[in-house]
């Protein structure tokens, strides 16, 4: 499983405005991180896949709202609470959209059904903490760009983490985890200073997402971004 999280109307952006990071720090959203491993070129950092996890028997989605972590020391600290809300809502938008695309969306766990919890992290301490949940936002603003609709500049300074889980909603055993982080490219010490840095990470995360949901399933037509 070469995933983590995140896509849509950013895909021109997508591998020339971010890049993978070489290392990811456990901000604890996952809980357990023993189980997972180097993911393979291309993909994820580090990935869990369930060896048991039949993919084609799910149908269903059934999407938390999207977590932002942060500790004292965390970069995203210098952005407003207002801008980091609205980065957990594009987030959760372009997610809702992308794999609404492929399973029925529900809103309580039914059989058939998977869950999936995504967060974005600033694990640079040991205590990390529950900052920042989404909220259902109108899809026009959902699916507008964060560019024009935050303020000043992102403080994603180096690097940010997306973590993602996937559960059986109704038994809660795990299918598959997945952990990665993307820096900017414009700046040679690779800083995040235009949001269309941030933009494009949500972008490659969730496309990334609905492509290995679509190569685990067996579906035909799927398009590695």
């Amino acid at each position: 499983m070469r995933t983590a999280l995140i896509v849509l109307s950013m895909l021109v952006l997508i591998g020339c405005v971010t890049r993978q990071a070489r290392h990811v720090e456990e901000s604890g959203f996952l809980g357990d991180y023993s189980q997972l491993k180097p993911g393979p070129e291309g993909g994820a950092k580090l990935v869990y896949k369930n060896p048991n996890a039949d993919m084609r028997s799910y149908n269903k989605i059934l999407l938390d709202p999207v977590a932002i972590w942060t500790a004292n020391d965390s970069q995203m600290n210098d952005l407003s609470k207002e801008d980091r809300q609205k980065v957990a809502d594009r987030l959760y938008s372009l997610l809702y959209a992308r794999l609404s695309k492929d399973y029925t969306m529900v809103t309580t766990p039914e059989p058939g059904t998977m869950r999936i919890a995504a967060a974005l992290t600033s694990a640079e301490a040991s205590s990390p903490v529950l900052d920042t949940v989404s909220t259902i936002v109108p899809i026009g603003l959902g699916l507008s760009t964060i560019k024009a609709i935050a303020t000043g500049k992102p403080a994603f300074v180096g690097e940010a983490t997306a973590e993602l889980k996937v559960t059986d909603a109704t038994t809660n055993e795990i299918l598959f985890e997945a952990v990665d982080s993307r820096v900017g490219t414009k700046s040679p010490e690779g800083l995040w200073n235009k949001w269309e840095d941030v933009d494009s990470a949500l972008a490659y995360w969730t496309e990334r997402i609905g492509y290995r949901l679509c190569v685990e399933r067996g579906g035909t037509g799927c398009v590695e971004p």
